[in-house]
Protein backbone atom coordinates (compact mmCIF):
# COMPACT_ATOMS: atom_id res chain seq x y z
CA UNK A 1 0.00 0.00 0.00
CA UNK A 2 1.77 3.12 -1.20
CA UNK A 3 -0.93 5.80 -1.27
CA UNK A 4 -4.46 6.70 -0.25
CA UNK A 5 -7.43 7.37 -2.52
CA UNK A 6 -8.72 10.99 -2.53
CA UNK A 7 -12.00 11.82 -0.79
CA UNK A 8 -12.72 8.21 0.21
CA UNK A 9 -9.49 7.82 2.18
CA UNK A 10 -9.25 4.22 0.97
CA UNK A 11 -5.82 2.69 0.36
CA UNK A 12 -4.37 1.93 -3.05
CA UNK A 13 -2.76 -1.50 -3.39
CA UNK A 14 -0.08 -2.86 -5.72
CA UNK A 15 -0.27 -6.48 -6.87
CA UNK A 16 2.72 -8.29 -8.38
CA UNK A 17 2.13 -11.64 -10.12
CA UNK A 18 4.54 -13.91 -11.96
CA UNK A 19 3.85 -17.10 -13.92
CA UNK A 20 0.12 -16.82 -13.30
CA UNK A 21 -1.88 -18.38 -16.12
CA UNK A 22 -1.41 -16.28 -19.26
CA UNK A 23 0.35 -13.56 -17.26
CA UNK A 24 4.12 -14.00 -17.35
CA UNK A 25 4.68 -10.97 -15.13
CA UNK A 26 2.43 -8.07 -14.15
CA UNK A 27 2.26 -5.13 -11.76
CA UNK A 28 -1.35 -4.15 -11.13
CA UNK A 29 -2.60 -1.06 -9.32
CA UNK A 30 -5.84 -1.45 -7.35
CA UNK A 31 -7.76 1.71 -6.49
CA UNK A 32 -11.35 2.91 -6.28
CA UNK A 33 -12.07 2.35 -9.99
CA UNK A 34 -9.70 -0.38 -11.15
CA UNK A 35 -9.74 -1.20 -14.86
CA UNK A 36 -8.08 -4.31 -16.31
CA UNK A 37 -8.18 -3.67 -20.06
CA UNK A 38 -6.78 -5.29 -23.17
CA UNK A 39 -7.47 -7.92 -25.84
CA UNK A 40 -8.99 -11.33 -25.18
CA UNK A 41 -6.95 -14.08 -23.56
CA UNK A 42 -4.41 -11.78 -21.91
CA UNK A 43 -5.17 -12.61 -18.26
CA UNK A 44 -7.64 -9.88 -17.25
CA UNK A 45 -10.29 -12.23 -15.85
CA UNK A 46 -7.60 -14.36 -14.22
CA UNK A 47 -6.28 -11.35 -12.31
CA UNK A 48 -9.76 -10.14 -11.31
CA UNK A 49 -10.60 -13.60 -9.89
CA UNK A 50 -7.26 -13.62 -8.12
CA UNK A 51 -7.99 -10.26 -6.48
CA UNK A 52 -11.45 -11.43 -5.44
CA UNK A 53 -9.99 -14.59 -3.91
CA UNK A 54 -7.31 -12.67 -1.99
CA UNK A 55 -9.61 -10.03 -0.54
CA UNK A 56 -12.33 -12.54 0.35
CA UNK A 57 -9.71 -14.56 2.25
CA UNK A 58 -8.41 -11.48 4.07
CA UNK A 59 -11.70 -9.82 4.87
CA UNK A 60 -12.49 -11.76 8.08
CA UNK A 61 -11.41 -11.85 11.69
CA UNK A 62 -8.84 -14.61 11.10
CA UNK A 63 -8.41 -16.08 14.63
CA UNK A 64 -12.15 -16.19 15.30
CA UNK A 65 -12.88 -17.76 11.93
CA UNK A 66 -10.17 -20.37 12.54
CA UNK A 67 -11.61 -21.38 15.92
CA UNK A 68 -15.13 -21.62 14.47
CA UNK A 69 -13.97 -23.69 11.50
CA UNK A 70 -11.94 -26.19 13.51
CA UNK A 71 -14.67 -26.62 16.11
CA UNK A 72 -17.39 -26.93 13.49
CA UNK A 73 -15.50 -29.59 11.55
CA UNK A 74 -15.11 -31.68 14.69
CA UNK A 75 -18.57 -31.22 16.18
CA UNK A 76 -20.30 -32.04 12.88
CA UNK A 77 -18.96 -35.55 13.22
CA UNK A 78 -19.83 -35.74 16.90
CA UNK A 79 -23.45 -34.69 16.33
CA UNK A 80 -23.99 -36.83 13.23
CA UNK A 81 -24.69 -39.96 15.29
CA UNK A 82 -28.36 -40.84 15.78
CA UNK A 83 -28.16 -44.01 17.86
CA UNK A 84 -28.67 -44.06 21.62
CA UNK A 85 -25.41 -45.58 22.79
CA UNK A 86 -24.10 -43.92 25.99
CA UNK A 87 -20.91 -42.90 24.17
CA UNK A 88 -22.74 -41.02 21.43
CA UNK A 89 -24.92 -39.10 23.88
CA UNK A 90 -21.79 -38.00 25.75
CA UNK A 91 -20.19 -36.91 22.48
CA UNK A 92 -23.22 -34.84 21.55
CA UNK A 93 -23.18 -33.12 24.93
CA UNK A 94 -19.49 -32.24 24.67
CA UNK A 95 -20.06 -31.03 21.09
CA UNK A 96 -22.69 -28.57 22.32
CA UNK A 97 -20.26 -27.31 24.96
CA UNK A 98 -17.52 -26.81 22.38
CA UNK A 99 -19.87 -24.97 20.04
CA UNK A 100 -20.82 -22.61 22.88
CA UNK A 101 -17.16 -21.79 23.52
CA UNK A 102 -16.59 -21.06 19.83
CA UNK A 103 -19.76 -18.94 19.68
CA UNK A 104 -18.66 -16.94 22.73
CA UNK A 105 -15.34 -16.21 21.04
CA UNK A 106 -17.01 -15.25 17.75
CA UNK A 107 -19.39 -12.86 19.54
CA UNK A 108 -16.48 -11.46 21.62
CA UNK A 109 -18.00 -12.58 24.93
CA UNK A 110 -14.61 -14.25 25.29
CA UNK A 111 -11.93 -11.97 23.89
CA UNK A 112 -8.79 -13.93 24.73
CA UNK A 113 -7.51 -16.66 22.45
CA UNK A 114 -5.61 -18.14 25.42
CA UNK A 115 -8.88 -18.60 27.30
CA UNK A 116 -10.54 -20.21 24.29
CA UNK A 117 -7.57 -22.56 23.90
CA UNK A 118 -7.76 -23.51 27.58
CA UNK A 119 -11.50 -24.28 27.48
CA UNK A 120 -11.41 -26.16 24.18
CA UNK A 121 -8.40 -28.16 25.28
CA UNK A 122 -10.40 -29.42 28.26
CA UNK A 123 -13.30 -30.41 25.97
CA UNK A 124 -10.92 -32.07 23.53
CA UNK A 125 -9.47 -34.17 26.35
CA UNK A 126 -13.00 -35.35 27.19
CA UNK A 127 -13.65 -36.33 23.58
CA UNK A 128 -10.34 -38.20 23.34
CA UNK A 129 -11.13 -40.13 26.52
CA UNK A 130 -14.59 -41.08 25.23
CA UNK A 131 -13.19 -42.17 21.88
CA UNK A 132 -10.46 -44.26 23.48
CA UNK A 133 -12.89 -46.01 25.85
CA UNK A 134 -15.45 -46.73 23.14
CA UNK A 135 -12.81 -48.05 20.73
CA UNK A 136 -11.33 -50.29 23.41
CA UNK A 137 -14.81 -51.61 24.31
CA UNK A 138 -15.37 -52.59 20.70
CA UNK A 139 -12.03 -54.40 20.49
CA UNK A 140 -12.62 -56.18 23.81
CA UNK A 141 -16.03 -57.43 22.66
CA UNK A 142 -17.78 -55.52 25.43
CA UNK A 143 -20.45 -54.22 23.07
CA UNK A 144 -23.74 -56.11 23.38
CA UNK A 145 -24.93 -57.94 20.23
CA UNK A 146 -27.99 -55.66 20.09
CA UNK A 147 -25.72 -52.62 20.04
CA UNK A 148 -23.23 -53.76 17.39
CA UNK A 149 -25.20 -52.54 14.37
CA UNK A 150 -25.51 -49.05 15.86
CA UNK A 151 -21.89 -49.07 16.88
CA UNK A 152 -20.64 -49.69 13.32
CA UNK A 153 -21.68 -46.16 12.40
CA UNK A 154 -20.22 -44.91 15.69
CA UNK A 155 -16.99 -46.75 14.96
CA UNK A 156 -16.62 -44.91 11.64
CA UNK A 157 -17.21 -41.52 13.26
CA UNK A 158 -14.75 -42.37 16.01
CA UNK A 159 -12.09 -43.12 13.42
CA UNK A 160 -12.77 -39.70 11.83
CA UNK A 161 -12.57 -38.04 15.23
CA UNK A 162 -9.18 -39.65 15.82
CA UNK A 163 -7.98 -37.84 12.68
CA UNK A 164 -9.67 -34.53 13.51
CA UNK A 165 -8.69 -34.22 17.16
CA UNK A 166 -5.04 -33.29 16.49
CA UNK A 167 -6.25 -30.36 14.41
CA UNK A 168 -8.18 -28.92 17.33
CA UNK A 169 -5.56 -29.95 19.86
CA UNK A 170 -3.14 -27.77 17.89
CA UNK A 171 -5.00 -24.83 19.36
CA UNK A 172 -3.14 -25.51 22.58
CA UNK A 173 0.10 -24.98 20.71
CA UNK A 174 -0.95 -21.56 19.36
CA UNK A 175 2.02 -19.74 20.85
CA UNK A 176 0.89 -16.39 19.50
CA UNK A 177 -2.02 -14.82 17.67
CA UNK A 178 0.12 -13.99 14.65
CA UNK A 179 1.11 -17.60 13.91
CA UNK A 180 -2.44 -18.76 14.54
CA UNK A 181 -3.89 -16.14 12.18
CA UNK A 182 -1.32 -16.80 9.47
CA UNK A 183 -2.28 -20.49 9.39
CA UNK A 184 -5.91 -19.55 8.80
CA UNK A 185 -4.99 -16.98 6.15
CA UNK A 186 -3.03 -19.59 4.23
CA UNK A 187 -5.93 -22.04 4.45
CA UNK A 188 -8.51 -19.47 3.34
CA UNK A 189 -6.41 -18.09 0.49
CA UNK A 190 -5.61 -21.57 -0.81
CA UNK A 191 -9.24 -22.69 -0.67
CA UNK A 192 -10.48 -19.45 -2.27
CA UNK A 193 -8.14 -19.89 -5.24
CA UNK A 194 -9.00 -23.57 -5.68
CA UNK A 195 -12.77 -23.06 -5.50
CA UNK A 196 -12.99 -19.82 -7.49
CA UNK A 197 -10.79 -21.14 -10.28
CA UNK A 198 -12.09 -24.73 -9.93
CA UNK A 199 -8.65 -26.32 -10.02
CA UNK A 200 -7.36 -29.29 -8.02
CA UNK A 201 -4.46 -27.33 -6.50
CA UNK A 202 -3.05 -23.80 -6.56
CA UNK A 203 0.00 -24.93 -8.57
CA UNK A 204 -2.39 -25.72 -11.46
CA UNK A 205 -2.73 -21.96 -11.99
CA UNK A 206 0.93 -21.61 -12.99
CA UNK A 207 1.47 -20.86 -16.65
CA UNK A 208 4.72 -22.83 -16.62
CA UNK A 209 4.36 -25.85 -14.38
CA UNK A 210 8.12 -26.12 -13.91
CA UNK A 211 8.34 -22.67 -12.30
CA UNK A 212 6.93 -21.17 -9.13
CA UNK A 213 3.81 -19.04 -9.17
CA UNK A 214 4.16 -15.76 -7.28
CA UNK A 215 1.42 -13.50 -5.91
CA UNK A 216 2.50 -10.49 -3.87
CA UNK A 217 0.11 -7.80 -2.61
CA UNK A 218 2.22 -5.06 -1.09
CA UNK A 219 1.81 -4.83 2.70
CA UNK A 220 -0.81 -7.61 2.75
CA UNK A 221 0.53 -11.02 1.74
CA UNK A 222 3.01 -12.92 -0.40
CA UNK A 223 2.15 -16.35 -1.81
CA UNK A 224 4.46 -18.77 -3.60
CA UNK A 225 3.06 -22.00 -5.03
CA UNK A 226 4.66 -24.98 -6.74
CA UNK A 227 4.08 -28.71 -6.97
CA UNK A 228 5.20 -29.13 -3.37
CA UNK A 229 2.47 -26.87 -2.02
CA UNK A 230 1.79 -23.27 -0.99
CA UNK A 231 3.91 -20.99 1.16
CA UNK A 232 2.23 -17.80 2.38
CA UNK A 233 3.61 -14.98 4.48
CA UNK A 234 2.05 -11.74 5.70
CA UNK A 235 3.52 -8.74 7.55
CA UNK A 236 0.72 -8.65 10.14
CA UNK A 237 -2.13 -11.13 9.54
CA UNK A 238 -3.81 -10.21 12.83
CA UNK A 239 -4.30 -6.53 11.97
CA UNK A 240 -5.20 -6.98 8.30
CA UNK A 241 -8.81 -6.22 7.39
CA UNK A 242 -8.22 -4.59 3.98
CA UNK A 243 -10.27 -1.59 2.95
CA UNK A 244 -13.02 -2.30 5.50
CA UNK A 245 -14.98 -4.28 2.89
CA UNK A 246 -18.59 -4.95 3.88
CA UNK A 247 -19.27 -7.39 1.07
CA UNK A 248 -17.52 -8.79 -1.99
CA UNK A 249 -19.49 -9.30 -5.20
CA UNK A 250 -18.27 -10.95 -8.40
CA UNK A 251 -20.49 -10.62 -11.49
CA UNK A 252 -19.66 -12.66 -14.54
CA UNK A 253 -21.67 -13.74 -17.57
CA UNK A 254 -25.47 -13.27 -17.41
CA UNK A 255 -25.70 -16.91 -18.55
CA UNK A 256 -24.95 -17.92 -14.96
CA UNK A 257 -28.02 -16.09 -13.74
CA UNK A 258 -30.23 -17.44 -16.50
CA UNK A 259 -29.25 -20.90 -15.25
CA UNK A 260 -29.55 -19.82 -11.62
CA UNK A 261 -31.89 -22.59 -10.44
CA UNK A 262 -30.00 -25.40 -12.16
CA UNK A 263 -26.61 -24.24 -10.89
CA UNK A 264 -27.97 -23.70 -7.38
CA UNK A 265 -29.26 -27.28 -7.32
CA UNK A 266 -25.93 -28.61 -8.62
CA UNK A 267 -24.30 -27.81 -5.30
CA UNK A 268 -26.92 -29.87 -3.47
CA UNK A 269 -26.54 -33.02 -5.56
CA UNK A 270 -25.33 -35.92 -3.40
CA UNK A 271 -21.79 -37.15 -3.78
CA UNK A 272 -21.24 -40.88 -3.71
CA UNK A 273 -17.55 -40.48 -3.04
CA UNK A 274 -16.57 -39.35 0.45
CA UNK A 275 -13.68 -36.88 -0.01
CA UNK A 276 -10.72 -36.92 2.33
CA UNK A 277 -10.46 -34.13 4.86
CA UNK A 278 -9.62 -30.82 3.23
CA UNK A 279 -10.82 -31.86 -0.21
CA UNK A 280 -13.79 -30.46 -2.09
CA UNK A 281 -15.78 -31.65 -5.06
CA UNK A 282 -15.15 -29.52 -8.15
CA UNK A 283 -18.41 -28.84 -10.00
CA UNK A 284 -17.10 -26.41 -12.61
CA UNK A 285 -19.11 -23.58 -11.03
CA UNK A 286 -16.89 -21.05 -9.20
CA UNK A 287 -17.44 -20.39 -5.52
CA UNK A 288 -18.06 -16.67 -6.07
CA UNK A 289 -21.28 -17.58 -7.91
CA UNK A 290 -22.59 -19.44 -4.87
CA UNK A 291 -21.53 -16.64 -2.52
CA UNK A 292 -23.57 -14.13 -4.52
CA UNK A 293 -26.44 -16.59 -5.01
CA UNK A 294 -26.72 -16.93 -1.22
CA UNK A 295 -26.42 -13.18 -0.69
CA UNK A 296 -29.18 -12.09 -3.09
CA UNK A 297 -31.78 -14.33 -1.45
CA UNK A 298 -31.75 -12.15 1.68
CA UNK A 299 -33.62 -8.93 2.23
CA UNK A 300 -31.98 -5.97 3.95
CA UNK A 301 -33.47 -3.08 5.87
CA UNK A 302 -33.09 0.58 5.02
CA UNK A 303 -33.07 2.58 1.81
CA UNK A 304 -30.87 1.70 -1.14
CA UNK A 305 -27.63 3.66 -1.09
CA UNK A 306 -27.43 4.60 -4.78
CA UNK A 307 -30.93 5.47 -6.07
CA UNK A 308 -29.58 7.73 -8.84
CA UNK A 309 -27.42 4.94 -10.25
CA UNK A 310 -30.35 2.55 -10.00
CA UNK A 311 -32.58 4.91 -11.97
CA UNK A 312 -29.92 5.22 -14.69
CA UNK A 313 -29.93 1.47 -15.19
CA UNK A 314 -33.70 0.94 -15.30
CA UNK A 315 -34.71 4.01 -17.33
CA UNK A 316 -37.59 3.43 -19.75
CA UNK A 317 -35.55 3.65 -22.94
CA UNK A 318 -33.29 0.84 -21.73
CA UNK A 319 -34.53 -2.37 -20.10
CA UNK A 320 -38.06 -1.03 -19.45
CA UNK A 321 -38.58 -3.37 -16.50
CA UNK A 322 -36.69 -4.86 -13.58
CA UNK A 323 -34.96 -8.05 -12.56
CA UNK A 324 -36.29 -9.31 -9.23
CA UNK A 325 -36.44 -12.29 -6.89
CA UNK A 326 -39.84 -13.99 -6.89
CA UNK A 327 -41.59 -15.24 -3.75
CA UNK A 328 -40.41 -18.74 -4.62
CA UNK A 329 -36.79 -17.55 -4.78
CA UNK A 330 -36.40 -17.54 -8.59
CA UNK A 331 -34.76 -14.72 -10.55
CA UNK A 332 -37.38 -13.21 -12.86
CA UNK A 333 -37.82 -10.27 -15.21
CA UNK A 334 -40.83 -8.07 -14.47
CA UNK A 335 -42.32 -5.95 -17.24
CA UNK A 336 -45.70 -4.22 -17.59
CA UNK A 337 -47.12 -5.95 -14.52
CA UNK A 338 -46.09 -9.42 -15.69
CA UNK A 339 -43.31 -11.71 -14.53
CA UNK A 340 -41.16 -13.88 -16.80
CA UNK A 341 -38.31 -16.32 -16.12
CA UNK A 342 -34.99 -14.50 -16.56
CA UNK A 343 -33.99 -17.02 -19.24
CA UNK A 344 -36.59 -15.46 -21.56
CA UNK A 345 -35.10 -11.95 -21.27
CA UNK A 346 -32.48 -10.66 -23.70
CA UNK A 347 -28.94 -11.16 -22.38
CA UNK A 348 -28.23 -7.41 -22.42
CA UNK A 349 -31.39 -6.75 -20.41
CA UNK A 350 -30.41 -9.48 -17.96
CA UNK A 351 -26.92 -7.99 -17.64
CA UNK A 352 -28.07 -4.48 -16.77
CA UNK A 353 -31.12 -5.60 -14.84
CA UNK A 354 -29.09 -7.88 -12.60
CA UNK A 355 -26.69 -5.06 -11.69
CA UNK A 356 -29.68 -2.82 -10.88
CA UNK A 357 -31.23 -5.56 -8.74
CA UNK A 358 -28.06 -5.81 -6.64
CA UNK A 359 -28.32 -2.08 -5.92
CA UNK A 360 -32.05 -2.29 -5.20
CA UNK A 361 -31.63 -5.23 -2.80
CA UNK A 362 -28.70 -3.42 -1.09
CA UNK A 363 -26.20 -6.14 -1.94
CA UNK A 364 -24.15 -3.36 -3.54
CA UNK A 365 -23.87 -0.85 -0.72
CA UNK A 366 -21.34 1.50 0.82
CA UNK A 367 -18.24 -0.55 1.55
CA UNK A 368 -18.90 -3.16 -1.16
CA UNK A 369 -16.08 -4.36 -3.40
CA UNK A 370 -17.60 -5.10 -6.81
CA UNK A 371 -15.83 -7.22 -9.42
CA UNK A 372 -17.46 -7.22 -12.83
CA UNK A 373 -16.09 -9.21 -15.76
CA UNK A 374 -16.80 -7.85 -19.24
CA UNK A 375 -19.94 -5.80 -18.47
CA UNK A 376 -20.09 -4.93 -22.18
CA UNK A 377 -21.24 -8.47 -23.01
CA UNK A 378 -24.43 -8.35 -25.14
CA UNK A 379 -24.65 -4.53 -24.85
CA UNK A 380 -24.59 -2.12 -27.76
CA UNK A 381 -22.33 0.97 -27.40
CA UNK A 382 -24.96 3.29 -25.91
CA UNK A 383 -25.75 0.83 -23.12
CA UNK A 384 -22.06 0.19 -22.50
CA UNK A 385 -21.62 3.91 -21.84
CA UNK A 386 -24.52 3.90 -19.36
CA UNK A 387 -23.04 0.95 -17.47
CA UNK A 388 -19.53 2.45 -17.43
CA UNK A 389 -20.89 5.74 -16.10
CA UNK A 390 -22.94 3.91 -13.45
CA UNK A 391 -19.91 1.92 -12.28
CA UNK A 392 -17.80 5.05 -12.03
CA UNK A 393 -20.46 6.79 -9.97
CA UNK A 394 -20.50 3.81 -7.61
CA UNK A 395 -16.72 4.09 -7.26
CA UNK A 396 -16.94 7.81 -6.45
CA UNK A 397 -19.49 7.05 -3.71
CA UNK A 398 -17.45 4.42 -1.88
CA UNK A 399 -17.84 1.15 -3.80
CA UNK A 400 -14.56 -0.44 -4.82
CA UNK A 401 -14.99 -1.42 -8.50
CA UNK A 402 -12.70 -3.82 -10.36
CA UNK A 403 -13.64 -3.95 -14.04
CA UNK A 404 -12.18 -6.37 -16.60
CA UNK A 405 -12.97 -5.29 -20.17
CA UNK A 406 -11.95 -5.40 -23.82
CA UNK A 407 -14.51 -2.78 -24.86
CA UNK A 408 -13.19 0.07 -26.99
CA UNK A 409 -16.40 1.99 -26.23
CA UNK A 410 -15.80 1.82 -22.48
CA UNK A 411 -12.20 2.95 -22.97
CA UNK A 412 -13.37 5.88 -25.10
CA UNK A 413 -15.95 6.78 -22.48
CA UNK A 414 -13.23 6.78 -19.81
CA UNK A 415 -10.98 8.99 -21.96
CA UNK A 416 -13.74 11.53 -22.57
CA UNK A 417 -14.86 11.48 -18.94
CA UNK A 418 -11.35 12.19 -17.62
CA UNK A 419 -10.88 14.94 -20.23
CA UNK A 420 -14.07 16.64 -19.04
CA UNK A 421 -13.43 15.89 -15.32
CA UNK A 422 -9.66 15.96 -14.78
CA UNK A 423 -9.92 15.60 -11.00
CA UNK A 424 -11.57 12.19 -11.44
CA UNK A 425 -8.31 10.75 -12.78
CA UNK A 426 -7.26 10.19 -9.16
CA UNK A 427 -9.97 7.53 -8.76
CA UNK A 428 -8.77 5.50 -11.75
CA UNK A 429 -6.27 2.64 -11.57
CA UNK A 430 -5.90 1.67 -15.24
CA UNK A 431 -3.95 -1.50 -16.07
CA UNK A 432 -3.02 -2.37 -19.64
CA UNK A 433 -2.91 -6.07 -20.49
CA UNK A 434 -0.97 -8.15 -21.33
CA UNK A 435 1.71 -7.74 -18.66
CA UNK A 436 0.69 -4.39 -17.12
CA UNK A 437 3.27 -2.21 -15.38
CA UNK A 438 3.17 0.79 -13.06
CA UNK A 439 5.47 2.96 -15.18
CA UNK A 440 3.09 4.47 -17.78
CA UNK A 441 0.73 7.35 -17.03
CA UNK A 442 -3.01 7.20 -17.69
CA UNK A 443 -2.91 8.91 -21.09
CA UNK A 444 -0.18 6.59 -22.36
CA UNK A 445 -2.05 3.52 -21.12
CA UNK A 446 -5.32 4.68 -22.70
CA UNK A 447 -3.62 5.26 -26.04
CA UNK A 448 -1.94 1.86 -25.92
CA UNK A 449 -5.14 0.04 -24.99
CA UNK A 450 -7.06 1.72 -27.80
CA UNK A 451 -4.33 0.74 -30.28
CA UNK A 452 -4.42 -2.86 -29.05
CA UNK A 453 -8.21 -3.09 -29.33
CA UNK A 454 -8.48 -1.43 -32.75
CA UNK A 455 -5.57 -3.28 -34.36
CA UNK A 456 -7.67 -6.25 -35.64
CA UNK A 457 -10.13 -3.86 -37.32
CA UNK A 458 -7.36 -1.71 -38.80
CA UNK A 459 -5.58 -4.78 -40.18
CA UNK A 460 -8.82 -6.05 -41.73
CA UNK A 461 -9.60 -2.62 -43.17
CA UNK A 462 -6.16 -2.33 -44.74
CA UNK A 463 -6.46 -5.79 -46.31
CA UNK A 464 -9.77 -4.71 -47.82
CA UNK A 465 -8.31 -1.70 -49.61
Amino acid sequence: MSSVQPDTGLPVYHLRVENFGKVAAADVRVGSFTVLAGPNNTGKSFVSKLLYSIFSALNVDLPRVRVSRLVSRLTQQMTSLHDELPTTECLRRVAREMEQVALSYSSREIDSLDEVVRQLNLKTSKVKSLVDKATQALHDGAILPTERLSFRRTEFVLSVLQDELPQLSALAEASDLRTFSLAELQYRTTQALILNFQVPEVASLAGDGDRELLVDVEDLLRLVANRDGVDLSAPDPVAVRPMDIQNLVYIESPVYWKLFDALKDLRRLPSFVRPRRGRHRLTGVPDYFYHLADTITHKYTGEMSFPNVYRQLVQEDMINGRVAISESGDIVFEEAGRSFPLVTAASGVANIGFLAMLIERKVIDHGTMLFIDEPETHLHPAWQVVVANALFQLAREGVRVVLATHSLDIMKWLEVHIKNNPSDEEYVALNRFPNPSLDENLSTKLAGIKDDLTKPFVDLYMRGL
